[in-house]
């Protein structure tokens, strides 16, 4: 984890740069870090409490750059990196991260102009991580209802399409 924290933690700052690269590049660099991302979830099962703990910061800091990054383009490598880490998981064994991704998954209650682009990938990639979990995240299904509805009357298509 040690020589790939340093790839992960420059997600964010590669999200600025963005336009200073091409788009394959980019795009590349995307998928090797949700591919790392999956692996990392996936096998951390494995590891000792202390190396869990340091591995569960690593993966939320980097999460958190991909759904604050207001771009689209990438939204479905990310979807399948969650659907692969959270794959034929109980949600005890992946708690923390689906409460990370449904607390930071949407802007604040009623705040529905904040940034469009980023609302609607968060969406995106919490609906695949819903159905992945199908039956087993009946709870998570309602508070995703409860949170949507500000989003159902925005003024905005490209948010009430998502």
């Amino acid at each position: 984890l040690g020589r790939l924290e340093p790839f992960l933690r420059g997600l964010g700052d590669e999200a600025k740069q963005q336009g200073r690269v091409s788009s394959d590049v980019y795009m590349g660099q995307q998928c090797l870090a949700a591919e790392i991302i999956g692996g990392l979830v996936r096998g951390m099962a494995r590891w000792a409490p202390d190396d869990v703990a340091y591995g569960r910061s690593v993966v939320t800091e980097a999460l958190g750059h991909v759904l604050r990054a207001p771009e689209i383009e990438s939204a479905a490598i990310w979807a399948s990196c969650l659907r692969f880490a959270i794959y034929h998981r109980h949600p005890s064994k992946t708690g923390w991260l689906l409460t990370f991704l449904f607390d930071a998954g949407l802007p604040p209650h009623g705040d529905t102009g904040a940034s469009s682009v980023s609302a609607c990938k968060r969406m995106m990639l919490l609906r695949h991580v819903v159905k992945e979990l199908g039956w087993r995240g009946a709870p998570l299904q309602r508070q995703l209802a409860h949170d949507l509805l500000p989003f159902l009357t925005s003024p905005l298509a490209q948010t009430r399409t998502c």
